[in-house]
Order: structure tokens, then sequence, then C-alpha cells
């Protein structure tokens, strides 16, 4: 336990002395998230936040050889790193959805083969099924999955941090009852470089993680989780952080619903994601993330019934959590199409009233 608590500090203290030098860098090379019909943000904010996240992890995670007995790590440096570097190059060019699929595609093919990947899954009758040749596919779908999942959540001022934070928590919790340190000491890496960061991205933001920080946070809670499979039940593992992510999943549910609806591409942003909605009822970005937070908890609440009670205790909870959610969030149209009660720029009139030039001019002195 010593070790993780080692890495939260270093992660922290790392991240949060690097971020506003991201900030200044950001700046200095003019990349920044400028103001559009569908952002929150009145001002420009400077991104590639995840420069910083990244690194505190980076140096977290070097305590972690000690326990590591190269237990993969090369492949999530590796793979790690290409995330990273295709949310920057996103961050900084605009690429398109499509070319970013196949990127990532590629990159979590590439970390299956080279590292670990689900192998079986656990039998509700008894035993585990062995995946055989499906783990590979189920193992990219995964990673993919998860990386577009903290992707989704980030368009609120430190929503996807403060999201990964709490299914680091979570598995964190997991780790030290099953007793693996690597991925504790990971998880706890991982913690630290979001709390070190959330000072930087809370309402009102200097600075966004961008689609840098968000695919490879994404990406890390994806591997770590299957990382952890290899010493325990597989199912169990892998449902913790998928619970522990349940209201990007639901809210991902709903985008798909909507799509289908008028026939669009599941790729198409729209502005009618569950965080939306709720700025529309004039709560300001600070109350909504705050709630979130609190929706996220109640998730995570969840696998801690599932990996310590029982999980058909677990599954009845949650379930009931998704049923409220689903209720609430159908009254305010998420579930809705082309709902037009109020236009973008109100959105952001609404939220932006926190949001002042001042905070801006604080993001170029890098306080």
């Amino acid at each position: 336990m010593w070790q993780g608590l080692k890495a939260f500090a270093v992660a922290f203290l790392t991240t949060l002395i690097a971020t506003p030098l991201v900030i200044r860098l950001a700046l200095k090379m003019g990349w920044v998230d400028k103001p559009l019909p569908r952002r929150i943000n009145k001002y420009p904010v400077p991104t590639l936040g995840g420069l910083a996240i990244f690194v505190g992890f980076l140096a977290a995670s070097v305590l972690s050889w000690p326990v590591a007995n190269f237990r993969h790590l090369p492949s999530l440096y590796l793979s790690g790193a290409l995330f990273f570097l295709l949310g920057a190059i996103d961050d900084i060019y605009d690429l398109s959805a499509k070319l970013k699929f196949w990127v990532m595609l590629g990159i979590s093919v590439l970390y299956v083969l080279t590292g670990p990947r689900i192998q079986h899954l656990t039998n509700p009758s008894g035993g585990t099924i062995d995946l055989g040749i499906l783990a590979i596919p189920l193992s990219v779908m995964w990673l993919v999955g998860t990386a577009n999942l903290v992707n989704l959540i980030d368009g609120l001022d430190g929503l996807a941090t403060g999201t990964v934070a709490i299914t680091a928590l979570t598995c964190i919790f997991l780790s030290s009852q099953k007793l693996d340190w690597f991925i504790l000491v990971l998880n706890c890496g991982l913690l630290g470089a979001c709390l070190g960061f959330l000072p930087y991205n809370f309402n009102p933001a200097k600075v966004f993680m961008g689609d840098s920080g968000a695919l490879f946070l994404g990406f890390v809670v994806g591997a770590l989780a299957i990382e952890g499979s290899l010493k325990g039940a597989a199912t169990v593992t892998l449902a913790v952080p998928l619970l522990a992510l349940g209201l990007p999943i639901l809210d991902t549910i709903f985008s798909i619903f909507r799509r289908a609806k008028t026939k669009k591409p599941i790729y198409q942003a729209d502005g009618d994601h569950l965080h939306h909605r709720m700025l529309h009822l004039g709560l300001g970005q600070k109350k909504v993330v705050l709630i979130l937070y609190l929706v996220n908890v109640l998730f995570a609440i969840g696998a801690f019934l599932v990996f310590n009670v029982s999980p058909e205790i677990g599954f009845i909870y949650t379930l009931i959590v998704v049923c409220v959610i689903t209720i609430k969030a159908a009254r305010q149209g998420v579930l809705k199409v082309g709902k037009k009660d109020q236009d973008s720029d109100s959105v952001r009139d609404k939220t932006g009233s926190n949001q002042s030039s001042q905070s801006y001019q604080d993001a170029e002195s890098g306080s």
C-alpha cells in the first residue's frame, strides 16, 4: 500500500506542477479551444492539458517496476503514448471522427497483440468461459470503448477528470482486496494525475485536457481492467470499471437511440447529451458537474456491491439507479430528437456566467 501512496503523491505533484507549464506552452503555440456553437466556453481556453496528465501518470508508474515483474508495462507505455499522441494531433488539427476511430482500433490491436487480453469470463453457473479466438476482438472493442466513453463525457469543466478519478478510486479498492499491488499502484498514479489536474480544470477551467487527455485516460482505465482480469474473476474485474463508468455508458446509449431515430451516424456529435440537457435548466456548470459526480458515486457503489456483497444485489441496485436516471433524463428531453427549446448560444450564456475574461487572463499567467 505504501507504494500506492507514493505513486499517488508523485503523480499528483508532477501533474500539479506540470499543468501551468503546459498552459503557457499551449498559449505560446496557439493551442487553444476557441468558442464554437457547440462549445461551452465563451473565451479561448488552452487545450492539450492531457500532456500534464500523461507526464504525471508516467512518473508515478515508474514506482510500479518493483512490483511489476515486467508485467506488460512496455505495451502500456507504447499504446498509451500513441493514444495520447492521437488525441494531441486531434486537439491541434481536428481530425475526422472516422480517422480517429480507425487509428484507435489499430493502437488497441497493437496493445492486445503485445500485452494482455481478456482471456476468459466467469460463468454464472460455475467455472469460466474460455474466449479463445474471441479474446482479441473483445479486448480491442473494450479498449476502444473505454477511450471513447471518457472522451464522450469530456463536455464540462472537470467532468471527465472527476469521473476517471472516481473510477480509479473504485479500482484501487478492488485491487487492494485482491492484493494486486501492480494494478493498485498504477490506479493510484491515475488518481493522483487526475486530482493534480482538477484544480486547473474545474469550472472556470484554466485548461482543457482535450482529446489527448480523454483518450489516454480512457485507454488506461480499460487497459488496467484487462490487466487486473488476469488475476481474478474476469467478469467481476471488468464489471467494476464498467459500472464506475455507468454515466457515460448510459449517455452513449441515449445518444445511439437519438441517432437511430434520425438515421444519423453514431459518431456524429449533437448537443443533447445529459449534461447539455441539465445545462438547459440553468443550473450552471459547477452544479451540473457536482450532481454528475454524485451519479458517478452511485454507480461506483454498485461496483462495490458486486464485488463485496454479491453480483445479484449489485445488479439489482445498479438497475434501480439506471431506471431512475433514465426516467429523469427522459423528462429533460435526452431521448427526444431535434428539441430546440434553447439554442446553443443561450446555453453558453448560462453556463459561462461564471467564466469571465479574468479567468482567461489567469490562464495566460499560468496561475
